[in-house]
């Protein structure tokens, strides 16, 4: 299988927010979640619900790292988050037993383009 993942990040090299749309080839649902993982340089995931459609995913330790970006970054139905670190933006895959992970869209990325709401505040120290 295959998907599409959103990625923003903060290069502290040039200090400007970087995006890349990132395919993930998996054969399972292991194999994709460690590759998003590896993908954030993590060891676990936090999720965010932006809205119904679409998920955030984060390094759960990311307030941990020094030198993370912070980040301040309110969602569709008006909530603030304080992220950190390298941001995933996914599909939320919905079925009986669970939501999963799917790939994000052109038309997603374009509507996130458009109305992300989200600012750097800062570092970890």
């Amino acid at each position: 299988m295959k998907m599409n993942v959103y990625v923003l990040n903060f290069n502290t090299d040039t200090f400007k927010v970087e995006a890349d749309v990132v395919e993930l080839t998996y054969a399972s649902l292991d194999e994709q979640y460690n590759q998003l993982i590896n993908l954030l340089d993590a060891t676990g995931l936090d999720v965010i619900d932006y809205n119904d459609d679409i998920a955030i995913l984060v390094d759960d330790v990311g307030f941990e790292k020094t030198d993370n970006p912070i980040y301040n970054l309110v969602a569709e139905d008006g909530l603030t988050y304080k992220l950190t670190g390298k941001l995933l933006f996914v599909r939320n895959d919905y079925n009986e037993e669970s939501t999963d992970f799917g790939g994000i869209t052109y038309e997603d990325i374009f509507h996130l383009r458009r109305l992300l709401d989200i600012q750097i505040i800062g570092a970890v120290k």
